[in-house]
């Protein structure tokens, strides 16, 4: 689980090294499995963690729920904030309580987030939330942005955890005896969300028992169909327009699915979705997936790839020069460039790549043939003859290394 959720702040742009964070934290199990997440990769994310709990005055217990969050936030050495929320000011004719208080909910945080200087402001919403918002939004009537459920960034807030299940995270909390509390008010059937949850869903699932990944997909192609239109949140790496409905639903489908894989569109394009990330390519008959002659590859896991000249290594073992949580996936093997930089472990700064070949006596002729490893925002990471980048580098906290090496094929 906790891959996942770093794939997707990562993917999202959730969160910038340095951020200070402000945690909403109610007591339940999403928003308690949040806190502890975000805590465990505080130090590789580079965040600062302030923990805040929100008392509608709705509920007599929930105090004491709150009590339970400054405990977990005291354990985990963390500040805790008590915030009051004016659910009466916000209920208005034709307002619901609970979107009331939600309003309410999010203002408080949002005023906490600017006095205190707060970038971001964490909330626990989680895939079944997602699919719960798309049902309740059709039954209601939407289009295609209100289609899009649940986004995951609307400044101040950010939802890591919009593509975990509800499943994985009480199995998590569990693993690690984490104590949470349920609201009440999510099985009251006076509310159209439990009805949601516990009457309509469960009956659609009958029939397609796979029914929320089917919402949770149909959300993620309404968001590819906006930011074809310059809706939606985000952009994607390239536009993406007047795809057809057929598509969009593919493409959606693919994106929520997480990974990287790829869809031929008409005209002779192919929409290529990695982990979020959504891009637009040329293809011609026949073709394939990126090839070393196109002089780009995207990695999506570790394994073997084949190379001009070799195949690049990608493998989890003991002895790895990367920490494989600290880099964000996709990675990119692509040739060099002019003007490529890296700075080498241990080195102060970076250089040029063809200083730094110059200076490891590496052969002129190979210069231009040797794989380059590179993130996303093309930042090098591997060469080979050289040291590995300082970016990825182990520390004591890592727990998977990542050991990457090119391969020469044989008479190379």
């Amino acid at each position: 689980m906790l891959s996942t959720i770093l794939r997707t702040i990562a993917t999202r742009g959730l969160f910038g090294p340095g951020d200070l964070v402000l945690v909403a934290v109610s007591g339940g199990p999403d928003s308690m499995a949040l806190l502890h997440v975000l805590w465990e990769a505080r130090d590789r994310l580079g965040l600062t963690l302030e923990v805040v709990g929100v008392d509608h005055g709705l509920r007599p217990g929930a105090a004491r729920e709150l009590d339970l969050v400054r405990a977990r936030a005291e354990a985990l050495e963390l500040p805790f904030v008590r915030l009051d929320a004016d659910v009466a000011r916000e209920r208005r004719s034709g307002v619901s309580l609970q979107d009331a208080a939600r309003r309410a909910r999010l203002g408080a945080l949002a005023a906490l987030a600017a006095r205190r200087g707060a970038r971001r402001v964490a909330l626990g919403h989680q895939a079944d939330d997602q699919a719960e918002t798309v049902l309740f939004r059709i039954l209601r009537g939407t289009g295609l942005v209100g289609l899009g459920g649940i986004p995951y960034v609307r400044d101040p807030f950010v939802r890591p955890l919009l593509d975990v299940r509800r499943a994985e995270i009480l199995r998590y909390l569990h693993r690690r005896s984490i104590p949470f509390v349920e609201d009440p008010s999510n099985a009251d059937l006076r509310f159209a969300r439990a009805r949601i949850r516990h009457r309509i869903l469960p009956a659609l699932a009958e029939e397609n028992p796979r029914v929320a990944e089917a919402l949770v997909a149909l959300a993620a192609a309404a968001r590819v169909q906006g930011q074809g239109q310059g809706q939606g949140e985000g952009a994607p790496v390239e536009t993406i327009a007047a795809l057809s409905r057929r598509a969009a639903v593919s493409v959606g489908r693919l994106s929520a699915r997480g990974g990287t894989a790829a869809v031929d569109v008409a005209g002779r394009r192919r929409v290529v979705v990695s982990y979020g990330q959504i891009r637009v390519e040329p293809t011609g008959a026949g073709s394939k997936s990126p090839t070393p002659e196109q002089g780009r590859l995207v990695i999506d896991r570790p394994g073997a790839y084949r190379w001009s000249g070799g195949t690049v290594e990608l493998e989890e073992v003991p002895d790895g020069q990367f920490d494989a949580d600290r880099l964000t996936w996709p990675l990119v093997v692509r040739a060099r460039k002019s003007g490529d930089r890296m700075r080498p472990r241990g080195g102060r700064g970076s250089r040029k790549l063809s200083d730094l070949m110059i200076d490891a006596k590496i052969v002129r002729g190979a210069r231009g043939t040797l794989p380059v490893l590179t993130t996303q925002r093309d930042e090098v990471l591997f060469v080979p003859g050289l040291r590995p980048a300082e970016l990825g580098r182990p520390t004591p906290r890592t727990r998977r290394l990542l050991r990457v090496r090119f391969v020469a094929a044989t008479g190379t």
